[in-house]
């Protein structure tokens, strides 16, 4: 598992999931309050009735992101000036919130206590979800997979959400130098400052998404060898530089100054690295076929929960969103099967009930969505 300084986990703020949620002016839903069950939960019902967007309520409260990627005022419902989503968690002792606003930042509640920053949220309530829009961290530019890795990261380690503020806060103050310096050059001690902080996060970055994937990379081709075809999947990180060390990234960017002054942005750095996935020793982003994406990144994600039960001492909440009429027969089996086997508290909608299968019906509360209303069923 990560060493480095990562080990502070802040796991006495966390739960395995999510007792009641309230979803105030959120998308759909005017004023909605549902109680989970603490294993299996089905929502049901045709499409554009709010499934998914009950399902992005429990992402943003984990992640603080929409699950969709707009703007956070485009979640807030039409004719409002705000939504909120708040649940207490598991155990009776927590309970979070967050408020979206046109034209404001968002803002996060811990027990009624505003948090400095909403981010603050992040780790609280660990979750891993899968949806179709997913196969981004397979089809998608290196940017989509950095997210993947950090996101996760975040969740598991407060110190790298740190990190990842620092490195992203100083990256951006260089990379405006390095736009004011093409009219007049900048000393090179406004440069440094920020360099300095880019180099140490940087190197922490860089070290902690090489070992988590590391440690992602048996199980997710274990995974995909109980789903997938007979093709083995394969996981590396990839960098654009050699430089690993503080020192050597601090060097990397006093070298490269110049250069980064005309091409307008930093060259060197954990911001320009990838994850890289291969399907029977083929690059899945351009020779893979949609199912074998498909395939490839649920694997993926059913070894970042796996990773996470391991690091948490609990399974965090598994969000699946109306995945399973994408894969054919045989695979949504076995997908039910390691559901059924590995997850704690699971979210899965789909149009109809009997799509999840008699096995996870049996067990879970099933939850009805029509124009914005949910309805337990009996």
């Amino acid at each position: 598992m990560i060493s480095l300084d990562l080990e502070e986990t802040g796991e006495e703020n966390r739960a395995s999931g999510v007792d009641t949620v309230v979803l105030r002016n959120f998308r759909n839903y005017v004023d909605l309050g549902v109680q989970l069950d603490c294993g299996f939960n089905v929502v049901t019902g045709p499409n554009a009735q709010g499934k998914t967007n009950f399902l992005e309520a429990l992402y943003l409260l984990s992640t603080t992101r929409l699950l969709r990627g707009q703007r956070d005022a485009e979640a807030v419902l039409d004719g409002c000036s705000q939504a909120s989503v708040t649940a207490d968690l598991i155990g009776g002792r927590t309970q979070l919130c967050i408020v979206l606003e046109a034209g404001i930042r968002k803002r996060a509640t811990l027990n009624s206590l505003k948090l400095p920053r909403a981010s603050d949220l992040i780790g609280r309530l660990p979750c891993v979800c899968i949806t179709s829009l997913d196969l981004a961290i397979v089809r998608g530019e290196p940017a989509d997979r950095r997210l993947f890795l950090d996101l996760e990261l975040s969740s598991l380690y407060p110190a790298y959400l740190r990190q990842l503020a620092t490195y992203k806060r100083a990256l951006e103050q260089r990379n405006a130098l390095l736009r004011d310096s093409r009219d007049f050059m900048q000393p090179a001690e406004l440069f440094e400052s920020w360099e300095i902080q880019i180099a140490s996060s940087g190197a922490i970055l860089r070290q902690a998404r090489t070992a988590y994937v590391g440690d992602l990379l048996p199980i997710a081709v274990d995974r995909h060898r109980l789903i997938g075809d007979g093709e083995i999947l394969s996981l590396s990180y990839s960098t654009k530089d050699e430089a690993w060390t503080a020192d050597e990234l601090r060097r990397g960017l006093e070298q490269y100054r110049v250069q980064d002054v005309a091409r307008g942005g930093t060259s060197v750095g954990p911001h320009r690295d990838d994850l890289q996935m291969q399907i029977g020793g083929k690059e899945a982003r351009l020779f893979g076929s949609q199912g074998q994406q498909r395939t490839s990144v649920i694997a993926l994600k059913l070894a970042t929960l796996e990773l996470g039960e391991h690091k948490l001492g609990s399974v965090p909440l598994l969000l699946l969103d109306d995945i399973l009429s994408d894969l054919d027969e045989r695979r949504r089996a076995l997908l039910v099967g390691l559901v059924l086997e590995q997850a704690g508290q699971t979210v899965l909608t789909c149009t109809e009930a009997a799509a999840a299968g008699k096995d996870i019906l049996d067990r879970a509360k099933v939850f009805e969505v029509r124009a914005g209303t949910m309805i337990a069923q009996a």
